[in-house]
């Protein structure tokens, strides 16, 4: 190990240049190797109108490194005996009971933080634009209960956020404590991650968020209403710094290592429990890059040599075949790793037990590619004494390429279907339209020659609709307008379009929105207006 922190050293032109390349303004990057911390370095600004950097204290949102941190504190409840794996959750959450098919009915704790469910994603439901939360609290389980599944339960892998948000219902449920406390009295406090919570934050070294616009510049956007406040503060509302994460990965992977070595499911000395079975293959993820591994709790798992970007955004913007490849000369080596992506910061761990070692990297801006990612996998190849996975600055480059190449591409298809046929009087659009499961609406009204889409009475998620092909209306597709409003890239005509159906009559009654790319298209039914209430209007 003698050499490990001096080879680390002289990888700070290449992380300077893959951080440039990128457009991110701040990053932060912490190694740990052979159970001790080894290197914690900070590059560019935590906020770009101050001149001091980052450091191991700076709290950066880690957004779905969040989810181990949530497996850990479901483990506990295990090891104490008040949850099981593998008991249906409905036992847990009476109002799940709702749910009728073979999710509602045999849908475990393990099915949830393995992401097995096969439930649809379906994102806009918790959040859009300028990060504004869509659900009232009390509403998730039941739209966890009406959610569609998009693959077969249990044999399927999609990563959907709603597992982790009916897990943090659970955990309250069972505890009768907030999901933050509970965390914080079993796994925050015994580990001293003082700087680690689940709440909006500001202030002196709290990295600020930004994106990066097309011609390079960050541009600061509102924080995410993530919080413990809103159901999902176990899918991704963590908040923390380099120091806690290492902390808390150190004790990870000491625990796994004595429990494996003895044939045990808890370590008296530690305050994580049950750590093999989080760090146990529960599902594989398809075509996915990885041929020797799949999802475990909160961590994906693969065996080297391998495509470790799989939950970064380069993979799925880049192509999982331009992705590094590392590990060839150290085949078979275990490794878990995780991608955090929200609008505004970007993260990354990667995790060795064989080498008691880990990597820590967190950036404050959703930029052209995830620098995250490939900082991380450059210092992986430097713990394995692996060659240097290719030209990462090129790829780098590559991304801001695509990124704008993307929307360009989006927007030109958008363009090239859109018809000159004009739409009906907005009068015949105007109305309320709400989901079937009566929980989410969107409020359409008139707007010089379109239309506005307003989304659950939010004062900032809104839409400007225009004409497209008759009774079709879309927004265009702009980069920097859309990462602006505090918007996750989605690259989707379909997100883009709203179309009006009517009854034979020809009377509107429904909007179609296909808001999840790899679902069905959702249908929001227009809300009838009574005669008394017409007579009060009028």
């Amino acid at each position: 190990m003698s050499d490990i922190p001096e080879k680390l050293e002289s990888l700070g032109s290449e992380i300077s240049e893959i951080i440039f390349a990128s457009g991110s303004p701040g990053l932060s990057l912490g190694v740990l190797h052979k159970g001790e911390v080894v290197h914690t370095s900070h590059l560019g600004r935590w906020d770009i109108r101050r001149a001091s950097p980052p450091n191991d204290d700076t709290i950066y949102h880690i957004a779905s490194l969040t989810k181990v941190i949530t497996a850990t504190a479901v483990a506990c409840l295990v090891d104490d005996g008040i949850l099981e794996w593998d008991r249906p959750v409905r036992y847990y959450l009476p109002e799940f009971r709702q749910r009728k098919d073979e999710v509602g009915q045999h849908c475990s704790v393990r099915d949830l933080l393995s992401n097995r469910t096969g439930l649809a994603m379906a994102n806009a439901l918790w959040g859009q634009k300028h990060g504004e939360f869509l659900l009232p609290r009390n509403e998730i389980v039941r739209t966890v209960c009406h959610l569609e599944p998009i693959k077969p339960f249990r044999t399927s892998f999609v990563y959907s956020q709603w597992n982790y948000a009916l897990a943090t219902e659970l955990i309250e449920a069972v505890t009768g404590q907030s999901f933050a406390q509970y965390v914080k009295e079993k796994i925050l406090d015994p580990l001293e991650m003082h700087r680690t919570s689940f709440m909006r934050q500001e202030g002196d070294n709290v990295a600020n968020p930004y994106v990066i616009c097309n011609d390079g510049e960050p541009y600061r956007i509102p924080l995410t209403n993530l919080s413990n406040e809103t159901g999902f503060a176990g899918a991704n509302a963590g908040r923390s710094t380099i120091k806690d994460l290492l902390r808390f990965y150190r004790t990870l992977l000491l625990t796994y290592v004595h429990e494996v070595e003895n044939h045990i499911d808890s370590t008296r000395s530690s305050p994580l429990k049950q750590v093999r079975t989080i760090l146990s293959r529960q599902v594989g993820v398809g075509a996915s890059g990885i041929k020797q591994g799949g999802y475990c709790f909160g961590l994906y798992q693969s065996h080297l040599p391998t495509n470790l970007s799989i939950s970064s955004m380069n993979n799925w913007l880049l192509g999982p075949s331009q992705m590094p490849r590392i590990g060839c000369s150290s085949p078979g080596v275990e490794i878990y790793h995780h991608a955090g992506n929200v609008p505004g910061f970007l993260a990354s761990t990667f995790l060795i037990p064989s080498t008691q070692s880990a990597v820590v990297v967190l950036t404050n801006a959703l930029s052209f590619a995830d620098p995250t990612d490939l900082v991380g996998q450059l210092v992986v190849a430097v713990l394995l004494g692996s060659q240097l996975p290719g030209d990462l600055v090129k790829l780098c480059k590559a991304g801001q390429v695509a990124s704008v190449g993307s929307y360009r591409a989006l927007s030109a298809s958008l363009e090239k279907h859109k018809t000159g046929r004009p739409p009906r009087s907005a009068t015949a659009y105007i109305g309320e339209y709400i989901n079937s499961m009566g929980n989410f609406v969107l409020s359409i009204t008139a707007s010089g020659t379109g239309l506005v889409m307003i989304v659950q009475h939010m004062p900032l998620t809104r839409y400007e609709l225009l004409p497209y092909d008759g009774d079709t209306f879309y927004w265009p597709a702009d980069r920097d307008a859309e990462l602006k409003q505090c918007m996750w890239p989605i690259i989707s005509v379909g997100w883009h379009k709203i179309t009006f159906a009517s009854t034979g009559s020809g009377i509107t009654d429904r909007l179609v929105w296909k808001h999840d790319p790899f679902a069905r298209a959702d249908v929001f039914y227009k809300k009838k207006v009574d005669s008394e209430s017409r007579l009060k209007k009028l």
